[in-house]
């Protein structure tokens, strides 16, 4: 197969239309291929396989690919949402709307999702900003559990490979270029979404509190956003001997000597409103009882002591600053809604 410039064939493949239509073109076509990715992905061996394009769900929105099919006498049904822009069309909360949307409909026995996209949580993204794609299929794990798979393009070419000599003459010439496209753009977009971090780290502005932030809290991850290198923690996933080495790190750096603690900020009733329904409704949840000591404590470390900021609504989270001496205003660190806690490491 000929080479061609990735750049060159964007009008054939820019739109995810143009993508999913080909997979559902072979997966309508040849059978065999669509059973196999079932078998493959679930464990599963289905017949009467009935592929569908755009199922439409009113208010919901149209799934990509949609498959349905028996198994052990069971009715079931796949679907298949196809991105090739992770860091520009990622919607949240998508995977929830149309899974939700099948399983409210009250026809199938299981639903399964595949979630194609450029990158999975395998690529490694240092020093590069993760694309949304990675948080909303966590999240689609989160609740279809083991029906749910999140694979990238460059898996899904590898897998139709394997079914190359089977295809049409269109479906191979159609596949080749698209491989060569989403490869060439994949490395592209990598290369755009690098991040430029600054170069002061906490160490610059606490000089007194000597931290490895990655090492005191090795259950966390490094992520890069807004040109800020973070290190995040999932406070759902910890226990409490975690939560209080969390705690701790905020604690130690509010006590440095490099902050300014004349300085003098008052909390707004938003926030502490925003604080107070934020603990009322993880006491609604007994899976967050565990959380509750932990959030109430930082809390009010962060009324207590005046020469902290405590902000925000607690619509998105929270945010904790304060004043380094001789340097001005910084973060020390996000408080989310979803449970994460973001530090920056570099900014």
């Amino acid at each position: 197969m000929k080479k061609y410039s990735g750049s060159g064939l964007t009008p054939l493949f820019y739109s995810e239309i143009s993508s999913s239509y080909m997979l559902y073109d072979i997966f309508k076509n040849q059978e065999q291929i669509i059973l196999q990715l079932i078998k493959e992905q679930f464990n599963l061996l289905p017949d009467k396989i009935i592929v569908e394009r755009e199922r439409a769900y009113p208010k919901k929105g149209s799934i990509d690919i949609f498959i349905e099919f028996m198994n052990a006498d069971k009715k079931h049904a796949l679907l298949i949402e196809v991105k090739v822009h992770d860091y520009l069309s990622a919607t949240e909360g998508q995977i929830s709307t149309y899974y939700n949307a099948v399983v409210e409909d009250s026809v199938y026995d299981e639903v399964y999702f595949i979630y194609l996209t450029q990158f999975t949580a395998d690529n490694d993204f240092k020093g590069i900003a993760t694309p949304k794609t990675i948080d909303e299929a966590k999240k689609g794990k989160e609740l279809i559990k083991e029906q749910f798979v999140h694979i990238s393009w460059e898996q899904m070419h590898t897998f139709l490979n394997k079914h190359y000599e089977i295809l049409t003459e269109e479906q191979q010439l159609i596949v080749s270029l698209n491989r060569q496209w989403i490869l060439q753009q994949c490395e592209a977009d990598l290369e755009s979404n690098k991040i430029d971090v600054g170069e002061r780290g906490l160490e610059d502005y606490f000089f007194d509190a000597k931290i490895d932030i990655r090492s005191r809290l090795p259950f966390g991850n490094e992520v890069c956003e807004n040109k800020r290198q973070i290190w995040r923690v999932d406070t759902s996933t910890l226990e409490e001997k975690q939560l209080d080495a969390v705690l701790d790190v905020i604690k130690i750096h509010s006590g440095s000597n490099a902050v300014n603690k004349i300085k003098q900020y008052k909390t707004e009733e938003l926030t502490l409103q925003g604080a107070k329904d934020f603990l009322m409704l993880m006491a609604q949840s007994i899976e967050d009882w565990k959380l509750l000591s932990f959030y109430s404590k930082l809390f009010l470390l962060a009324e207590k002591l005046s020469y902290l900021k405590f902000n925000g609504t607690g619509t998105r989270g929270f945010s904790i600053k304060l004043e380094i001496q001789g340097k001005g205003e910084i973060s020390l660190c996000t408080i989310y809604k979803n449970k994460t806690i973001d530090f920056s490491l570099k900014r």
